[in-house]
């Protein structure tokens, strides 16, 4: 558990820090914009770069893709539906908060966090889930957002405008480098990737600190707690119940690295789209802030559970 405890430390750390510079007014938000067009835009990209070409894309396993992504999609819905039925919240911010649900904060936290603690497989489907959410996921979404936010969808626009999306570039990219057997090993490619991907985790968490410092009051609300219960309990149960009983005998290891991607907080890359759609995140970023913290104290638990067992 203090194996666990320390090695979790530096995430809680570096959003505080981020509040600390808020609090202070050193960063402001149009900082905290900057430094989230910097992850989107390069950090990330490199990070997908990295962890595809660095990767034994024979070890992934499909079926446990397809089965989170399943799990994905009925967590997803059921938060729009609740938001926009419920909480009366328009189409645009429900399939955001649906985002919000559906997605971990898997680059920034549950990736870091595998390195340290577990061996290379389960990193590598980690990495596979950040690869699939990209490409599907958030394409999905970005689709829904379009189809909700305008009369008429432009499908020659919208399949022009995925194609210039930074994440979905680096995938291609990377898939395209590791199918022809291009190896980028103590190139300079490979060292500058490799920095630009480090400056993903910390960035992005004193980003996170920064946004919370503008967004204190009221963080428990009916909304934030709803959200904060389908992400941190629902979620992982219904992926339990979904691939626990048939995945969890043929593909132990690699099930839990499902299961620590579940297990993760709210993925920030909601107030992108935010910014995107005209949608205020001071909500969505509570809702962030709260399953952050909750998410630490389980990702604690199981990591110094897991690590007791091995």
């Amino acid at each position: 558990m203090t194996g666990a405890l320390s090695g979790l430390a530096p995430f809680p750390l570096l959003i505080l820090l981020g509040i600390f510079f808020g609090v202070l007014k050193i960063f402001d938000l149009q900082n905290a914009r900057t430094f989230n067009l910097f992850i989107f835009y390069i950090a990330i990209p490199c990070v997908i770069f990295q962890e595809v070409t660095k990767s034994n894309l024979a070890g992934i396993k499909f079926g446990l893709l397809s089965s989170y992504f399943v799990m994905q999609t009925i967590a997803g819905f059921i938060a729009f539906y609740a938001t926009h039925k419920f909480f009366s919240r328009t189409k645009a911010e429900a399939v955001i908060w649906g985002l919000t649900v559906a997605l971990s904060n898997h680059v920034l936290i549950i990736l870091p966090l595998s390195q340290i603690f577990f061996e290379d497989n389960i990193s590598l489907h980690v990495s596979s889930i950040i690869v699939m959410d990209s490409v599907i996921l958030i394409s999905i979404v970005t689709l829904g957002l379009e189809y909700v936010s305008k009369t008429k969808v432009d499908l020659r626009k919208y399949s022009q405008g995925l194609l210039k999306n930074p994440l979905i570039i680096a995938v291609v990219i990377s898939v395209f480098a590791k199918s022809s057997g291009i190896t980028f090993d103590e190139s300079v490619v490979e060292v500058v990737t490799a920095n630009l991907a480090q400056t993903t985790m910390p960035i992005g968490l004193i980003s996170i600190g920064i946004i919370l410092s503008h967004n204190f009051n009221r963080i428990l609300t009916r909304l934030t707690v709803t959200i904060s219960f389908l992400k941190l309990l629902f979620a992982p149960i219904v992926l339990v119940i979904i691939t626990g009983l048939f995945y969890q005998s043929y593909y132990p290891t690699e099930f839990l690295g499902t299961l620590l991607v579940s297990l993760g907080p709210s993925g920030a890359f909601s107030l992108a789209l935010c910014a995107a759609y005209d949608v205020n995140p001071s909500v969505i970023v509570r809702a962030i802030f709260i399953t952050t913290l909750l998410s630490f104290i389980i990702l604690t638990l199981f990591i110094g559970f897991i690590l007791g067992a091995i």
